[in-house]
Parts: structure tokens; sequence; C-alpha cells
């Protein structure tokens, strides 16, 4: 088994234009579905966010073009909980689509922070390990990719904490 770390500037990506014009602000996004290819429903989690920095990512998601809807589903002390409706698409595609290329698969979730889409994947093969690093750079600029060999124990142990 094989742990792949990587970050990406995603271009064409707004969760990840969002995280290049509001770099202070960590956003986890447990999740979302690609409705269409210029289409995707996403939730994302602002992590401990003041209330200026909430308030500068609902100026720009209501602000882009590339936005359908979005709103504030939840703010609590820790947290903000943003729901958005993209009606653009990353002309070269989804990180999540050359993770599945690959046959990787998630452990954790994705996270934006500074402008740098990362992620950790598993995945069974070190030739799709590489697959996956030789792919990304179509994405965009990818800051780093790490490839370590990991037992399933320490994969499955880490995806669910």
């Amino acid at each position: 088994m094989y742990r792949v770390e990587f970050g990406v500037v995603h271009e064409g990506c707004v969760v990840n234009e969002l995280s290049r014009a509001v770099p202070t602000v960590r956003l986890v996004c447990p999740g979302g579905f690609i409705i269409s290819t210029e289409s995707a429903d996403e939730i994302l989690v602002l992590s401990h966010p003041t209330d200026a920095e909430v308030d500068d990512v609902l100026a720009f998601l209501s602000a882009s073009p590339s936005i359908a809807e979005s709103e504030l589903l939840e703010r609590t002390l820790d947290h903000a909980y943003v729901h958005l409706l993209s009606q653009t698409a990353p002309g070269a595609g989804y990180c999540s689509q050359v993770v599945e290329k690959n046959r990787c698969f998630r452990l954790g979730y994705e996270i934006q922070m500074d402008g740098v889409e990362q992620w950790q994947v598993g995945c069974a093969e070190r030739s799709q390990a590489e697959g996956l690093l030789r792919d990304l750079p179509a994405l965009g600029e990818l800051k780093y990719g790490r490839i370590t060999e990991a037992s399933w124990s320490d994969l499955v142990a880490f995806s669910s904490t």
C-alpha cells in the first residue's frame, strides 16, 4: 500500500480561487457531487474563521460568476458551514476525477489553504501513485507530491480519524 500526499494550485477551480482570495482561511471540503460537466454541489467548512473572514468568503462566492448559489448553513464558535452550487467546472477536471482515474482513494478530507488544494490518498500499487503525480500537473502547478509506503492498518486508521 502507498500513501500519496499532494498539493496543487488548481487552475479554474472556484474553491481553489476562493482559497487564493482568502488565504488565511482553512477550508475543509468534506465532499460534494459533480452534477454535470459544468456544475458541482459542495459543502465547505471554514475552520476557526473570524467573522470578517466568513464575510469575505460569502462576498467572494456571491460575486463569482462561477457560483450559481451559495449560503451560510450554520455558524458555530469554531466553524462556518457553507453550501455552494457552481455553474462552471475546471477546464482540466476535478482532482477527484484524477484520483479516481488512478485508482486511488481518499484519506480524510480535501483541504484548501493558502491557495493550495491539499489531498492525501491511498493506493495498492506504486504505479498508481506515480500515475497520479504524473497526471496532476494538467490541473495546475503541483506544489508538492510525496509517495510513502504504508500498511492497510495505517491507511484505514488515518482515514477514520
